[in-house]
C-alpha cells in the first residue's frame, strides 16, 4: 500500500477543520484566512491561493460553500432531504421566533438547528421554502415592545448568575416578594414565564411576566449546583395511551400492573399539581412525599370548600 505523504495528510486535516467550523455557524474571513495560513501543502504561497484549492475541492465533492458579508457558510450538501409543506411550515415558525426573541443561547440553538436543516434542502424543497417566504405562519404580535424588553433583562439575569428579588401579583392579585435563582424563560400557550429556583426548599416556580412589578438583581451568587426537583406519577387507561409528553419529561414505559410511568423534572410544582389534579382516577403521584401531601391538602381543601 503506498505510504500517504505529510502534504496529503496535512490537506485532509485541513479539509476537515474547515467543514467543522463551517458546520457549526458561518465562519468569518479572518479566521478561515488563518486557518490556512500555516498550510504546508502550498508551501509559502498565498493562503487565499490556498483557500481557493479547498473551496473547489468541496464543489467537485458536492458541498457548496458560498461567502457573504465577509463570512462564509455552507449553502448544500450531497446529500438531499425531501420536505413537505407542513414540514417547511413548522420550519417557517421557529425562524419567525428568532424574529422576536433574544439573542441568547435559546435563539442560538435554534438558529443552528435551521441551518443545519436548510443545508440538507433538495431542489424541489428550496423552491417550496422560497414560495413560503412571504408569508407569516403565526402571530407573535402578542409580544409587545415592552415585554420584549422585559424578556431581555431577564434572559441576562439568567446568564448573570446572581439571585435576584421579585416583586409580582399572585393568583389572588396580591403583591409577594421572592428571593431566588434565576434559571430559563419559558414560553407556554402564548405566556412568557421566568423560571426561578427557590433555594430553600429546592423547588421550581414559573412567574407570569405580565405578573412581575419589579426585579432587583443582588450581589449574591446563585447556588453551584442544585439537582432538579424531580417527580414521578402514572397514568392509565386511555389518559396514558393519549399523554403527550412534554419537554421536561420522559417515559420510563409501562409497570408490571400496567401503569405508565413519568418522570417530571423542574416543572414549576403549583402547575403540576393542578394539571394532575385534573386527571382524576387515573393518575397516581408516587413521589416526592412532601409534593404528594401538598396535593392531598389541596385535595382535601377542594372538598372543604364544596361542603354544603
Amino acid at each position: 500500500m503506498t505510504k500517504l505523504s505529510e502534504k496529503y495528510n496535512d490537506s485532509c486535516v485541513k479539509m476537515f477543520e474547515f467543514l467543522k467550523l463551517l458546520l457549526k455557524e458561518p465562519v468569518d474571513y479572518n479566521t478561515v484566512i488563518t486557518l490556512f495560513t500555516d498550510n504546508k501543502t502550498v508551501g509559502r504561497s498565498n493562503p487565499n491561493v490556498a483557500l481557493n484549492k479547498y473551496l473547489n475541492t468541496l464543489r467537485i465533492l458536492g458541498i457548496t460553500v458560498q461567502k457573504q458579508k465577509n463570512h462564509f457558510f455552507i449553502k448544500n450538501l450531497p446529500y438531499k432531504i425531501d420536505f413537505n409543506m407542513d414540514d417547511l411550515k413548522i420550519i417557517n415558525i421557529f425562524k419567525e421566533t428568532l424574529e422576536i426573541m433574544p439573542k441568547g443561547k435559546n435563539f442560538r440553538n435554534i438558529q443552528f438547528f435551521i441551518n443545519a436543516l436548510e443545508i440538507r434542502y433538495s431542489i424541489l424543497t428550496q423552491e417550496k421554502a422560497a414560495a413560503l417566504n412571504s408569508t407569516k405562519t403565526i402571530d407573535f404580535s402578542f409580544l409587545s415592545t415592552e415585554l420584549k424588553k422585559q424578556i431581555e433583562k431577564c434572559e441576562s439575569y439568567c446568564q448573570d448568575k446572581r439571585k435576584i428579588e421579585v416583586i409580582y401579583k399572585n393568583i389572588t392579585e396580591q403583591e409577594v416578594s421572592l428571593v431566588c435563582s434565576p434559571v430559563e424563560l419559558k414560553y407556554i400557550k402564548k405566556k412568557t414565564f421566568l423560571s426561578v429556583n427557590i433555594d430553600s426548599s429546592n423547588t421550581v416556580m414559573d412567574i407570569p411576566l405580565d405578573k412581575i412589578i419589579s426585579i432587583t438583581q443582588l450581589r449574591e451568587s446563585t447556588a453551584k449546583y442544585s439537582s432538579p426537583t424531580t417527580s414521578v406519577f402514572k397514568l392509565k387507561n386511555r389518559l396514558a395511551k393519549n399523554y403527550k409528553l412534554r419537554e421536561w419529561e420522559h417515559s420510563e414505559g409501562y409497570d408490571n400492573d400496567g401503569w405508565l410511568v413519568i418522570i417530571n423534572k423542574n416543572e414549576d410544582k403549583n402547575s403540576l399539581l393542578k394539571r394532575l389534579m385534573r386527571y382524576g382516577e387515573q393518575c397516581v403521584l408516587c413521589s416526592p412525599k412532601y409534593l404528594k401531601d401538598e396535593m392531598l391538602e389541596m385535595i382535601n381543601k377542594t372538598i372543604e370548600n364544596n361542603k354544603e
